[in-house]
């Protein structure tokens, strides 16, 4: 429960805090970072540092290895902590809700609030489901670091939903305002609304409108969704299209058969509710995106690969 992370991290002292930064930068090399070397990192006595691991491994941020040394190894509690802290230094993030508005599979999500009092929803990434964890930059820094591949994995995912949230946001697409990102988690704009597969009688004609006018301008930057369906379309005052970590750029082989997919889903729950989806046109637009989106991996790789 988030409640208890954040009652946690509310205990913790900045010497703790920093030696779960110090065993973070330890899992470059380690998967289990030796207790001598956070040691010799922190500069702390051995007692110090003994007393602190402790607190950390009760609290349940870390994970113990007893052979063939003694080493720690932090939990994803422990990443939580990390991410809210940093969020928290920068000014992005004061408060979260004790209990996550969503749970799925690939993250969990939760209310929050800014320091300026704007409400937000913080998506917490349990999986990698970015495309771009098949790039071969990728692959090859997994291949040195195996033991990190569920970190990079969720990193990345979250990493590419900020990204395509900002291109999209940026010209003017319905998707929620991306606030801040750090680690494996993504801070948005709160988006007040209810999924479109929940609706029975509602102006659909609206939200295809709004649907169609946010696809047009993502496909025009070359942005697939990849997942679109009447499940991440939430339905307020104006209609938001959600979910972007799996996102595909249209230079990507094989993009046109997401993009089917895509529309197929959508024109399926429109069509049964008297309303047609210019499929073509969006198939038009998306092949006029396919240069501007060959420059994406150039700019993921410089964050991701560096």
């Amino acid at each position: 429960m988030l409640k208890s992370l954040v009652e946690i991290y509310d205990k913790l002292s900045k010497r703790e805090l920093r030696v779960l930064r110090i065993i973070e930068a330890g899992h470059k090399k380690y998967e289990f970072v030796p207790q001598e070397l956070i040691e010799r990192w922190s500069r702390l006595r051995k007692e110090q540092v003994s007393e602190i691991i402790r607190r950390l491994h009760y609290f349940g941020l870390l994970r113990r290895n007893l052979s063939p040394y003694l080493g720690w190894k932090i939990t994803v509690a422990g990443y939580d902590i990390l991410a809210i802290h940093t969020l928290r230094v920068k000014r992005k993030l004061v408060k979260i809700s004790p209990t996550p508005i969503g749970v799925g599979k690939e993250s969990v999500v939760y209310v929050g609030e800014t320091p300026s009092g704007f409400k937000v929803a913080i998506k917490f990434h349990r999986g990698g489901v970015s495309v771009f964890r098949y790039e071969e930059a990728f692959i090859s820094r997994l291949r040195k670091y195996k033991h990190l591949r569920q970190i990079y994995e969720t990193r990345l995912s979250a990493f590419a939903e900020f990204f395509a949230l900002d291109k999209i946001f940026g010209v003017g697409g319905l998707v929620p305002e991306p606030i801040a990102y750090n680690r494996h988690v993504v801070v948005m704009a709160y988006i007040d609304g209810i999924e479109l597969y929940r609706l029975t009688y509602y102006d659909f004609k609206k939200v295809a409108d709004d649907i169609v006018e946010t696809l047009r301008k993502a496909l025009g930057l070359g942005i697939i969704h990849g997942d679109l369906s009447p499940y991440n379309i939430l339905v307020g005052k104006r209609s938001y299209i959600i979910d972007w970590p799996q996102w595909i750029p249209a230079s990507y082989p094989n993009s046109s058969t997401y993009l089917k997919r895509d529309l197929e889903n959508i024109s399926s729950f429109f069509k049964k509710n008297g309303v047609e989806i210019p499929v073509d046109e969006l198939f038009k637009i998306a092949e006029e995106g396919r240069e501007r989106s060959k420059n994406f991996m150039i700019e993921i790789n410089k964050y991701v690969f560096s």
